[in-house]
This record gives structure tokens, sequence and C-alpha cells, in this order.
């Protein structure tokens, strides 16, 4: 069994220092998660005197990682939602999710995604309380490069006891606890927001059904033409600051992700992330040198961060092994 995160109390919640919505009154906490999330009739079925909306929010850049909870038993009608799938990962208590013409409970065992324009309907217990990643169409339609045609249904509920959710749940867990704990540090760093939406946009392929795998990936490599291969290169040193995606860097090479993928491997026996991260690190190393030559104070962290490394561990394995030492190291050599 999968221990619900602990909230350290019914006024308490994850990201509470990024607060969207705080309502006692059912009505204006309608009209506002409304704004927020899809208009919708909210309807408390417990004690009214136990309701506080409580909605918190960070925006990555096209996503947006929410936490609510409602303090009473609600019932929730959007009817027809808006373009965006909403996967929503409890906390703590349960909900009974329809969707279109499926129906079922979500616990801290079982996830739910919602469609797109889908008509919803919803009852959360008054102990409810979710993480919820808004993810627009446009976005994963860009990431699994489905331009020609509809995007996979992905299934209404999913286990935690699958493997590959359990890897995606655990990974957007962790980090909506860095941002709780650490998002003033984060700000300062727009291309590390991107790595973190480019790496949950990434991980939903956990979520895809068997066989909706795009075409072109099996698509012999002579499709990846030299001159797009070398377009995703350019764009990767003119863009490696930014925190790219796979998505991004397949979009600016009029390419798909998979078959770049495999172009990538058979040049530079490498995958475009990877050979985007030697750039970020080659950048990185630079300006430790350049601070060391100087005799400028300089922060490895502080520089890391601004080349879009956010996990400070893996960022040391990787440059030690890139380059035989520790980025304090280069910093420390004249």
């Amino acid at each position: 069994m999968f221990a619900s995160p602990p909230v350290p109390d019914a006024r308490q919640q994850l990201l509470d220092a990024y607060p969207l919505i705080r309502s006692r009154s059912a009505t204006e906490a309608r009209d506002l998660v409304g704004r927020a999330l899809s208009p919708h009739h909210l309807q408390v079925r417990t004690d009214a005197r136990a309701f506080e909306a409580r909605h918190n929010q960070i925006r990555l850049h096209e996503t947006a990682i929410n936490v609510l909870s409602y303090g009473a038993e609600v019932e929730i009608d959007p009817g027809e939602r808006g373009d965006y799938y909403l996967l929503q990962l409890p906390l703590q208590g349960r909900a009974r999710v329809r969707c279109n013409d499926q129906e079922a409970w979500v616990h801290p065992e079982v996830m739910s995604v919602l469609q797109p324009r889908a008509r919803t309907r919803m009852v959360w217990s008054s102990d409810c309380a979710m993480i919820m990643l808004q993810v627009p169409s446009q976005t994963l339609r860009a990431a699994w490069q489905a331009d020609d045609g509809p995007l996979p249904a992905l299934r209404l509920t999913r286990s935690r006891q699958d493997p590959a959710v359990a890897a995606w749940w655990q990974a957007l867990g962790d980090m909506t606890r860095n941002l709780h704990q650490h998002g003033a540090q984060w700000l300062r760093h727009p291309a590390a927001f991107a790595a973190m939406e480019g790496f949950l946009i990434s991980g939903l392929d956990l979520l895809r059904p068997d066989g909706s795998a795009d075409g072109q990936a099996a698509a012999p490599l002579a499709q990846a033409q030299g001159s797009r291969l070398q377009r995703a290169v350019d764009h990767i040193h003119a863009h490696a600051h930014e925190g790219l995606t796979l998505a991004c860097i397949a979009a600016a090479a009029c390419i798909s992700p998979r078959a770049l993928e495999a172009a990538f491997r058979r040049r530079y026996d490498s995958t475009p992330l990877a050979y985007a991260r030697d750039v970020r690190l080659e950048r990185v190393r630079e300006a430790l040198q350049q601070a060391a030559r100087a005799g400028r104070a300089a922060s490895v962290t502080d520089i890391a961060l601004r080349h879009g490394f956010i996990h400070m561990g893996r960022f040391a394995a990787y440059y030690k092994q890139r380059f035989g030492c520790s980025p304090s190291a280069s910093l420390r050599r004249h």
C-alpha cells in the first residue's frame, strides 16, 4: 500500500506560499476556481461551515501545478471542460470522477486523467486534496507530434501499482514538494522552470496507451535528413541555456521526436537531450574557468542553475564523468 504524503493539518497544504484562492464562500470559490480551471457548478454536500477552498498554483511555462482542497464534501460539475488535460493525483481523501461515459474512484493509490473538452462530474470527500497538473492540448500535441490527427485518449484512471505510473507520479510529487520548499530559488531561474516542464511532459509518454506511438518512430533513419539534423544541432547551441525539451528541438527541426532521437543515435551515439546537456556542461565549465582566471567570487550552484541544471547531485556526477573533476575543482584552478 502507498501511504498518502503527509499534509501538516487541515489548514495547510503543499504550495501554500503560492496561494491563488482562499475562500469560505462556495459561490466565490466556484467563480474563482472556474477562472483558473473551467467554469463549473459547485455544491457543498456536507456542513457548509467547514468549507474552505484552498487553491495554490505555480505556473511553469505552458503548464501549471495546482494543489486544491475544499475542506467539505463537494460536488463539482464543469459540464464540458476546457481544451486541456488535467492529471489529478490525490494526496489524501478520495473522489468519485465521471468523464464522458466512464466513472471511477480515485485516491492516493489511483490517479485520474480528465480529457480535454470532456463532460465531467466529480464528488470530492471532505478530506480530499489533490495535486493537479494542467497541460494544454496543444502542448501535448507538440510533444507527441500529433498535428495531423487526434491525440490518443489517456485512460481515465491509472494505478500506482503500475511501475511506469509510480515513476511519473513520484516525479511530479517530488517536484511539487521541492517547489513548496525552495520555490523562491527556482523562480530566479526560468531555464530551470523550462527543464521541469520538459521533464514532466516527456514523462507523460509513460502514460500513453499501448500501441499509440508515433509511426514515424519506427521509420528508417534515412527519414532524418542531414539538413534537419543540423537544424536541430543549431537550435540546441542557440537555445541550450533555456532548458530545452525534446519536443521543442524536434519542432525546430521539423521532424518527429522519435525520428530525431534515432538520427542522433546514429550520428552522435547520443540523444538530443544528452547532446544538449553536454553543451550546457561545456558552458558551465567555461564560466567556472573564466571566474577562476579572473579571480572572481562565483557560486557553482548559481552557474549550474543559470544553465538549466536543477538537480545538483546529478549535475556534479555528469560534470565529473565528462571532465574528470568536480565543478568546484574547475573553479579553483587558475
